[in-house]
C-alpha cells in the first residue's frame, strides 16, 4: 500500500538552517488535508548513531520528534499501525537528510492534560529489519538483497553507494555487492523457518569487512581501509570546550568461526502423512469403515494361533492408512493414495505413496479372500507416480566436479506376503516368496532426473539408457556413470535398478523395504567386491551446469528373470501375485568420489590470529556467509561469483590475496592492535556525504565516527570519533 503525507512542519535553527519535517502513512489514497506539526522550542528533533564499534556492521539510527499535541490523544493512532507503515523524511535546507519509520514498541505522552502537551514520536532506519523475515529464494545478489531489505524497509534514500569499497575479485574486479552471490536457502533453517533481514544483511556483509549507514539521504555501504584510503576527509570543528582526550580498545585475539550450513543430504523430504491414524483405529475386512479407509494384518494367517476353534483376533501386526491428504513431493499421481504403517505388534512404522497392494483376508491369494486396493499392477505405462520438490545445486568448476557424485536412492517395497514385516511360512505367502526371490533378479522402474533454471527451464537431463542397453557390461563405475544430456527428459532416459550385487542369478533385491543400487544393466559379469559394497543408490556425475533438480519416479516395474542362459521378462501372471508395491519419497546426497564414497559435508570453520598478546579482550565472530579452502557443493553459506556462479575462495584487499576471513582478521588487526586515539566533546553538524574525520591537534591522523547525537535546533553534534588505520599487515599470515 502506498504511502502519503499526513503531518508535516518546519523549523528553523538557531543558525538558520531550515529543517522540515514530513510523516507518511498507509493509506488507500492521497489525505484531504495535510495536518501542521508544531514543535516545542528545545530539542524538535534529535537524530542519533548510539556507539558502534568499528568492527560492527549495521550502523543504525534513530529520530526522536517532539511534537506539540493541539488536542487529547491527537497521535494515538499512529501507534496502532503495524511496523514500517509509517515513515518520517527529514529534509536539511531542502534535501533529504534522514528517512525511517515509526517504531511502534515506544509511545508515552501525559494523560492528565487535554491539550498542548509535548508527545515524543521516535523512527529508525534500520531497526524494523529485526522484525521482517527474509522471503526470497534462489541464488542472489549481495545487492539484490540489500535493495530488497531497503524497500522492506519502507525508508526513503537517494541511492546506494559503494564507492569505498577496496575488495577485489580475480582479474581486479572490484567486489560490489552486485558481484557477489549467496543462496537463499543458507537463510532459512531446517524447518523452513526464516532468518530476519536484520540477520542476514549483518550475515553476509560482516565477512566482507563491511559497514552499512544511512548519511545524508542515501545508503552507504564501505569498509574501512576503503574509508581511510579513499573517502574526502573533514575537520571536525568543536563548538563548546568540553572535549575529552581518550583511547579505543586493544584486543588480544580475534576468532572467526564460519558455519558453511553444509548438508549432504540434497533432497531429503519424507513423505509426510496428514490424516487421522491411530492404534485404536483397526479393521480386518477388506471393505473401506466409515472415517477414513485403513487395513489390519495379523503376523500370518497359520492355523497355530487359535486355541481350538477360535483364532486370536487381537494378534495384530499393524494396520495401514490410506488418504488424499500428504505433504513431501511436488506432485503425486491422482489415484495413488498417501500411506502410514501403523505398528501394532509387529510392522515398521512408516509413510509414503501406495501404488497397489492387497488387503489381508484369512488366506493365501489361492483363496480369493484378499482383494487388490487402488490400482493394478503394470510393468510399463507412462504416468508419473511421484513427482520431488525442485532443489538447487550450485555449478562446479569442471575440475571441481570430478570429485563429487550425486547419489539418488529410493526405498520401495515390493512383496508376496501377506505380511511383509514377519518371515515368509505357510501362513505367509512363502511359496510366492521364495519363487520371487528366485525371478526377481533384476527390478527396475522408470525415472527421470532433470535439472532446471531459475525461469523453470530444462536445461539437461540425466541418462543411463545406454547402460540399460547392455547385458554384458562391466559392472563399475567408469562404465555405468551415464551421462547428462541436453535438454528435458524422456520416458526411461534414467532407469533405477534392483538387484541382490551378491547374485543376479537366483537371488532379488526387492522383498522388503529395498534401496535400488547403482544400475549395471542386465550383465551377469563379475562384480569387484568394492562395487558390491558401495552404498544403496545411482552414482550420478555432477552435472556441468548448476540449478534445480527435479525427479519424478513413473508408475510400474520391469521385472527380468536369468533363465540359465539369458534374461527374460517374467510372465504377467507374477505381476498379479505382487501383494504390496509402496514407495517413499526418492532422496538425493552428494558424496565424495572416494573409496568410501562419504558424504560432501564441511564442519564450522575456525579462523584466528594474534592481534595484541599483551591485551586482555577478545573479538569472537560466528559468521553465516564466508569463504573456505575447499569447494564444498553442499556449502549454503559460502560466496559465489554473480558473474559465473561459481563458489568463491578467495578475495584480495590491500595487496592481500586470501579468504575473506583472514582479510576481516587483518582489518582487526589494523584497527586493534595498538592503542588509538579516542575524541569526543560537542562540534558542529556536519551535514556532507559519509567522510572520515579530521582534527586540527591530531596532525594526518584520520578518524571514523562511532556516536553521533544530532540537535538540529542548535545544529550541534555530540560527537565521538577514534582514529582510524588502513589495512596494514606485517605478513601474509599476519
Amino acid at each position: 500500500m502506498a504511502q502519503y503525507l499526513r503531518y508535516s512542519g518546519k523549523y528553523l535553527s538557531r543558525k538558520n538552517v531550515v529543517w522540515e519535517v514530513g510523516i507518511s502513512q498507509e493509506a488507500d489514497g492521497a489525505y484531504p488535508a495535510v495536518g501542521v506539526l508544531n514543535f516545542p522550542a528545545d530539542e524538535p528533533l534529535v537524530i542519533e548513531w548510539k556507539h558502534t564499534d568499528k568492527h560492527e556492521v549495521i550502523c543504525g539510527s534513530t529520530a526522536t520528534l517532539t511534537v506539540t499535541s493541539p488536542g487529547d490523544r491527537t497521535y494515538e493512532d499512529l501507534y496502532t499501525i503495524a511496523p514500517g507503515s509509517i515513515r518520517l523524511d527529514v529534509l536539511r535546507n531542502g534535501q533529504l537528510y534522514w528517512s525511517g519509520t515509526l517504531d511502534p514498541e515506544f509511545y508515552e505522552e501525559p494523560y492528565a492534560y487535554g491539550k498542548e502537551y509535548e508527545v515524543a514520536l521516535t523512527f529508525s532506519d534500520f531497526g524494523i529489519l529485526d522484525r521482517l523475515k527474509y522471503n526470497l529464494s534462489g541464488m542472489q545478489t549481495l545487492e539484490g538483497i540489500l535493495l530488497h531489505a531497503l524497500q522492506r524497509s519502507r525508508i526513503n534514500y537517494g541511492g546506494l553507494n559503494q564507492d569505498y569499497l577496496t575488495t577485489f575479485l580475480a582479474g581486479n574486479v572490484r567486489a560490489t555487492l552486485d558481484k557477489i552471490s549467496v543462496r537463499s536457502d543458507n537463510f532459512y533453517d531446517e524447518d523452513g523457518e526464516a532468518s530476519t533481514l536484520k540477520d542476514v544483511v549483518e550475515g553476509m556483509l560482516q565477512p566482507l569487512s563491511l559497514r552499512m549507514v544511512q548519511r545524508n539521504g542515501k545508503i552507504w555501504i564501505y569498509d574501512l581501509n576503503g574509508l581511510y584510503l579513499n573517502a574526502p576527509a573533514q575537520e571536525a570543528v568543536w563548538s563548546r570546550d568540553n572535549q575529552t582526550m581518550g583511547v579505543d580498545k586493544v584486543t588480544n585475539n580475534a576468532q572467526i568461526t564460519f558455519s558453511p550450513y553444509s548438508d549432504a543430504k540434497l533432497l531429503d523430504k519424507e513423505v509426510v502423512y496428514e490424516d487421522v491414524y491411530s492404534e485404536s483405529m483397526t479393521n480386518l475386512t477388506s471393505d473401506k469403515p466409515s472415517g477414513g479407509e485403513y487395513y489390519s494384518y495379523y503376523p500370518d494367517y497359520l492355523d497355530d494361533h487359535k486355541i481350538g476353534y477360535e483364532w486370536d483376533y487381537s494378534l495384530l501386526s499393524f494396520t495401514i492408512f490410506l488418504s488424499d491428504k500428504g505433504s513431501g513431493l511436488a506432485e503425486k499421481y491422482g489415484p495413488a493414495k498417501y500411506f502410514h504403517i501403523q505398528p501394532l505388534m509387529g510392522g515398521q512404522e512408516s509413510s509414503g505413496v501406495a501404488f497397489s497392494f492387497y488387503t489381508g483376508g484369512h488366506g493365501a491369494l489361492t483363496s480369493g479372500f484378499p482383494k487388490r486396493k487402488l490400482l493394478p499392477q503394470t510393468s510399463s505405462q507412462e504416468t508419473v507416480l511421484m513427482k520431488t520438490h525442485r532443489v538447487f545445486i550450485p555449478k562446479l568448476e569442471e575440475a571441481e566436479r570430478s570429485r563429487y557424485y550425486l547419489r539418488l536412492s529410493m526405498e520401495m517395497l515390493i512383496d508376496a506376503r501377506y505380511n511383509p514385516f514377519t518371515d515368509a511360512n505357510d501362513g505367509n505367502e512363502k511359496g510366492n516368496y521364495n519363487d520371487m526371490k528366485d525371478k526377481f533378479n533384476f527390478v527396475t522402474v522408470p525415472a527421470t532426473v532433470t535439472l532446471y533454471n531459475e525461469d523453470g527451464n530444462a536445461l539437461m537431463h540425466y541418462s543411463n539408457a545406454a547402460v540399460m542397453g547392455h547385458t554384458d557390461i562391466k559392472p563399475t563405475l567408469y562404465w555405468t556413470a551415464g551421462e547428462w544430456k541436453n535438454g528435458a527428459a524422456t520416458y526411461k532416459s534414467c532407469l533405477l535398478e534392483w538387484y541382490d550385487p551378491e547374485d543376479r542369478h537366483f537371488s532379488s533385491g526387492v522383498l522388503g523395504w529395498k534401496k535400488n543400487r547403482h544400475c549395471v544393466g542386465y550383465t551377469h559379469n563379475e562384480m569387484f567386491d568394492s562395487f558390491k559394497k558401495m552404498e544403496d543408490g545411482q552414482y550420478i556425475p555432477y552435472p556441468a551446469n548448476g540449478g534445480y533438480i527435479e525427479v519424478c519416479i513413473y508408475v510400474g516395474i520391469k521385472i527380468v528373470e536369468w533363465t540359465k542362459s539369458t534374461n527374460t521378462d517374467v510372465s504377467s501372471d507374477w505381476y498379479d501375485k505382487i501383494r504390496w508395491m509402496l514407495y517413499k519419497a526418492p532422496q538425493i546426497e552428494i558424496v565424495r568420489k572416494n573409496v568410501v564414497y562419504s558424504d560432501a559435508k564441511s564442519e564450522d570453520i575456525e579462523y584466528t590470529g594474534i592481534i595484541n598478546e599483551a591485551a586482555k579482550e577478545d573479538i569472537k565472530l560466528d559468521t553465516i556467509c564466508g569463504t573456505m579452502t575447499e569447494i564444498n557443493p553442499t556449502a549454503k553459506g559460502v560466496y559465489f561469483r554473480t558473474s559465473d556462479s561459481c563458489q568463491l575462495k578467495e578475495l584480495t584487499r590491500a595487496g592481500r590475496t586470501t579468504q575473506a576471513e583472514q582479510l576481516l582478521i587483518g582489518t582487526l588487526y589494523s584497527q586493534y592492535a595498538d592503542r588509538r586515539t579516542l575524541l569526543a566533546g560537542t562540534a558542529h553538524i556536519l551535514d556532507t556525504d559519509l567522510t572520515a574525520y579530521m582534527e586540527a591537534c591530531q596532525e594526518s591522523k584520520r578518524f571514523i565516527c562511532l556516536t553521533d547525537v544530532q540537535d538540529t535546533i542548535s545544529d550541534e553534534s555530540e560527537l565521538e570519533i577514534v582514529e582510524l588505520r588502513p589495512d596494514e599487515y606485517k605478513s601474509d599470515k599476519e
